[in-house]
């Protein structure tokens, strides 16, 4: 029993030095907070060439830290017991984009109202990768897009996860991703954006199967991966035209997070060693 023991708890080891570079998410509920810069057009304006995309901009992760739930399936808190990631205090940082988010459709309570989009996660290792900065990306056009979901210095490194703007916020239109409280405009706004978001598993990375946990209950009984409410304000050295506005976006998330795959696996099989060396014992 000693010996199966030392065994496993020498794979548990092996497993999670070779996992990945990646910080770990301890199972649970996550609070996530994240700086980034993007770009909203407005009166028929469009950020892509697809004359779909109104919005997208890129971001780095600040801090993670374990959540407390405040409303069970519905508002994680932070716990206040500080953050178990640091943007640049684990070796690497967390970066990323969010794209093709199109004009939704207006409703009563949702002035600025978006629909689809994605968000793509990654995990730049900064033993081999400079460290990307937001300050690198302001000027009056920002070039650091290379192409619908890809942007120089942010979606580089280890692939995590990517993410799809989810519905159920605005429970006055059925097909809106994004509740926008303010139109934005170039006279110093800010503005919230409230949204669910749920795993592609059709892009899986390395927090996929983690962060796919139904966890968040919308109010019209669907359930969603992740819950946003960020902040959007006026930054004019993001424009790119009359109609093309850059804001600073702060965005504060949640998540709740199963526990790693590969270790659901080891507990397998350690209960069906114990299980076997229990009936050698017995024989």
């Amino acid at each position: 029993m000693k010996k199966i023991l030392a065994t496993l708890a020498a794979a548990f080891v092996t497993a999670g030095a070779a996992a990945a570079p990646a910080t770990p998410l301890p199972p649970g509920p996550i609070y996530l907070k994240f700086t980034g810069q993007e770009q909203i057009a407005i009166n028929g304006a469009h950020t892509w060439t697809d004359n779909k995309e109104i919005n997208w901009g890129v971001f780095i992760i600040s801090t993670l830290e374990k959540g407390d739930v405040n409303t069970p399936r519905d508002e994680i808190d932070p716990s206040g017991d500080g953050p178990f990631f640091v943007n640049k205090q684990a070796g690497g940082q967390i970066t990323g984009m969010f794209y093709g988010i199109e004009a939704g459709a207006k409703s009563a309570t949702n002035p600025f109202p978006a629909t689809s989009g994605y968000l793509d996660l990654y995990w730049r290792d900064l033993a081999s990768m400079t460290a990307s900065s937001l300050s690198n990306t302001s000027g009056t056009s920002p070039s650091i897009r290379c192409g619908y979901d890809c942007a120089t210095g942010f979606t580089e490194g280890t692939f995590l996860a990517r993410l799809y703007f989810d519905t159920g916020m605005d429970t006055g239109n059925a097909s809106n991703t994004i509740v926008g409280s303010v139109v934005p405009s170039s006279n110093g706004q800010t503005g919230i954006a409230d949204s669910y978001a749920s795993v592609d598993m059709n892009k899986t990375g390395l927090w996929s199967d983690q962060l796919n946990s139904d966890y968040f209950l919308t109010s019209l009984g669907a359930e969603r991966d992740l819950r946003f409410k960020n902040s959007y304000n006026y930054n004019s050295k993001w424009n790119g035209g009359a109609n093309i506005l850059g804001f600073r976006v702060d965005d504060p998330g949640q998540a709740y997070a199963l526990p790693e795959p590969g270790a659901l696996s080891l507990m397998g099989l350690a209960m069906i060693g114990m299980g076997a060396a229990l009936r050698r014992r017995r024989g």
